[in-house]
């Protein structure tokens, strides 16, 4: 970082974006988009996710602040508290971060991307904070739903509910 970077960080007061993590996801999955313990679907505690009117995919109950690209695609929706992509190979992908989060009002979030640009799988997407949320009074489940579920013979876990994940892991199997 030179020094003009220093004086803009300095006077701006906004962090750095964090850097790109790197996925293990095959084709055909979605990578974890966040560290945590992952559970299915049914398991949100916002129903409209839990009764899959949107969609199946999981749920992850966050143990860090950063959402990363699940996979390759076009944002299609960039707000704080959500983010929509439309995969390279045509799977549609939603992730939520929170329950009823919309009523901050981009309160302890920071939005890394802007609609219609082109992400990479492991590309830094949202950061929140935990600690806002929870002073709000809001769950931080992310949820992440595959929006086009009828596309696909399933959708579901790839890895076991109630264990813990790493952003970047696979998460979620589509075939």
């Amino acid at each position: 970082m030179g020094f003009f970077d220093k004086l803009k960080k300095t006077f701006s007061g906004a962090p750095d974006a964090p850097s790109r993590i790197e996925t293990d996801a095959a084709p055909g999955t979605l990578a974890a988009p966040v560290s945590g313990t992952i559970g299915t679907m049914e398991q949100s505690p916002d129903p409209v996710f839990s009764g899959k009117a949107m969609g199946d995919g999981c749920i992850i109950k966050p143990s860090a602040e950063t959402v990363y690209a699940p996979l390759s695609g076009t944002v299609i929706a960039a707000m704080p508290h959500a983010v929509g992509i439309a995969g390279d190979d045509g799977c549609e992908v939603l992730i939520h971060i929170g329950v009823d989060t919309v009523n901050m009002n981009g309160t302890g979030f920071t939005v890394h991307i802007q609609k219609d640009a082109h992400v990479g799988a492991g590309d830094p997407l949202v950061s929140f904070s935990k600690a806002k949320i929870a002073d709000a009074g809001y769950d931080d489940t992310v949820m992440v739903v595959v929006t086009n579920t009828g596309d696909y013979a399933t959708v579901g876990l790839a890895a076991a509910a109630g264990e813990a994940i790493e952003a970047g892991k696979a998460a979620v199997s589509y075939q």
